[in-house]
């Protein structure tokens, strides 16, 4: 096989200062996950590299070995260096459309400093859903990278920036996109956002009129409909089941919709990743209609079975999807920029309307993002953070067994950030009277029924959403223990045990 013919062959292309042992290893890892070495395919050796690259051997075992920490390649001693049949959970499988996009950066571990407290006079309580866990952010990190792009360009980061948001970054997330969500996208699409109400906000200026209808997820995030509620627009409430948003029933509410607000990678409250199937239902709605469809990706980043599912954008082949993502809900949600990847027959209006509405990031801000994300310590805390999260959800999901007694029964959850816990109606309260007397106990529990506009269930008491992500597991159970007291106030003794939950990772 010779590398230097094919998916090596622009390593000495472009070259934007990059050291061309990252360059390299970029490649390599761009053709792994994008198919063009295949799992189980051995690689040449690194003498064999070096000479076809016209490198230094050392450029090359360096690569390789980068490659190999990470997990995309194998060393088997006496039989040569292969391609893993099992790639990390952040490989992403290629998208129906590739971009000449440049990959992510590789990880690089570094030790994460203690955040003594989330926000200044405030306290998060347990169980505050989509939050993450802010004493994983590499704090001491950021405030380097910030204060060197202040240090190094001085004057120049006082103005604004370009119509889509600096370049470099803009260039570097369409490559981490493509490898971490399956988006293909030139760099021109993306365009940097100060956070995910104003890529809502900018979304609907861009795309709608009064009078225009749009579907909003039954029930749904709170802030698409705060957004959308107010503003001229004839909202239609197309009910969720277990597969996501149902577009034939959305097609018989409302067939005229213009735009619909979809959350395939987490749905929230209720949970739950869209399947592929419906996926492509959602795309032919919106082809045969000729509506715009907007991915609003509050968590879909976090996936704890199997590989992350490829975002809808990358599945669109008619340039009818706009995908919205964020840092708020994987870093901290201080770092509030946001993107918004539009399809190419937008991106002269969509740059346009950015300058008009005055939505720029600071571009230190924006500098240190490029930064986080081209050194790897993004691509390492996503790594370090999924398997922080499969394990506090395992011990709420303990937490819950041994303390709610079946009153509150909770099942796992293979993505996200929270898991939804059902009343039981022999609890005797609803789901909101539970979420007020919580409050009294400082617990934040947030009922399901405040998510919902129209469709109301009689008979049913409804379910909590329990935020994990930010608790460590002595907090989730302290917690659970006190709101067991709370039920036990509110409607005598609990009940006995009604079912285990299911376990998200097995017990040893």
């Amino acid at each position: 096989m010779k590398l230097s013919q094919g998916p090596l062959l622009s390593l000495f292309d472009g070259s934007d200062g990059t050291p061309l042992q990252q360059r390299l290893f970029d490649r390599l890892r761009g053709a792994i996950v994008n198919g063009a070495i295949r799992p189980g395919e051995r690689l040449p050796s690194t003498r064999t590299l070096a000479t076809d690259l016209g490198v230094s051997r050392n450029t090359v075992v360096a690569a390789v070995d980068r490659l190999t920490a990470e997990g995309y390649l194998e060393a088997r001693i006496g039989s040569g260096t292969f391609v893993c049949r099992s790639l990390p959970d952040d490989a992403m499988a290629p998208a129906v459309r590739l971009a000449p996009s440049a990959a992510t950066r590789a990880p690089v571990a570094t030790p994460k400093p203690a955040v003594p407290v989330p926000a200044a006079g405030a306290e998060l309580l347990p169980f505050e859903p989509g939050v993450p866990a802010y004493d994983q952010f590499d704090i001491d990190t950021w405030r380097r990278l910030l204060a060197k792009r202040w240090r190094d360009a001085g004057g120049l980061l006082l103005g604004n920036d370009t119509s889509g948001g600096w370049t470099a970054l803009r260039r570097v997330l369409a490559g981490h996109l493509q490898t971490s969500r399956g988006i293909a996208c030139d760099p021109e699409q993306i365009l940097i956002l100060p956070d995910r109400r104003s890529g809502l906000e900018f979304v609907a200026t861009l795309l709608l009129t009064a009078g225009d209808t749009v579907w909003l997820e039954e029930p749904g995030c709170p802030l698409q409909a705060l957004t959308f509620a107010h503003r001229g627009y004839n909202i239609a409430h197309v009910p969720v089941d277990a597969d996501g948003i149902d577009p034939e029933r959305g097609a018989r509410l409302a067939p005229d919709a213009r735009l619909a607000l979809v959350t395939p990678g987490w749905q929230f409250p209720m949970g739950g990743t869209m399947p592929l199937r419906r996926r492509m239902a959602v795309l032919a709605w919106a082809r045969r209609s000729g509506a715009w469809l907007l991915e609003d990706d509050r968590d879909g980043g976090y996936r704890y079975t199997g590989r992350p599912l490829p975002a809808l954008q990358g599945l669109d082949e008619n340039e009818r999807v706009l995908h919205l993502g964020a840092l708020d809900n994987t870093l901290v949600p201080a770092l509030r920029l946001a993107w918004l990847v539009v399809p190419s027959s937008l991106v002269g209006a969509a740059q346009t309307l950015r300058a008009r509405m005055h939505l720029h990031v600071p571009l230190p801000e924006q500098m240190a993002v490029h930064d986080f994300l081209v050194e790897g310590h993004y691509a390492s805390h996503m790594r370090r953070t999924r398997r922080l999260y499969a394990e506090r959800q395992q011990a709420l999901l303990f937490a819950a067994e041994r303390h709610w007694s079946g009153a509150i029964t909770v099942e796992a959850a293979g993505s996200g950030l929270h898991l939804v816990g059902r009343l039981s109606p022999s609890l005797g309260v609803d789901d909101s009277s539970l979420s007020a007397l919580a409050a009294q106990a400082r617990i934040s529990l947030p009922a399901l029924s405040a998510c919902r506009r129209v469709h109301t269930i009689a008979g049913d008491p409804g379910a909590v959403v329990l935020g994990y992500a930010a608790f460590s597991p002595e907090r989730l159970s302290r917690a659970a223990e006190r709101l067991a007291n709370v039920m036990d106030k509110a409607r005598g003794t609990l009940p006995q045990r009604l079912a285990a939950p299911r376990r998200l990772i097995p017990a040893e």
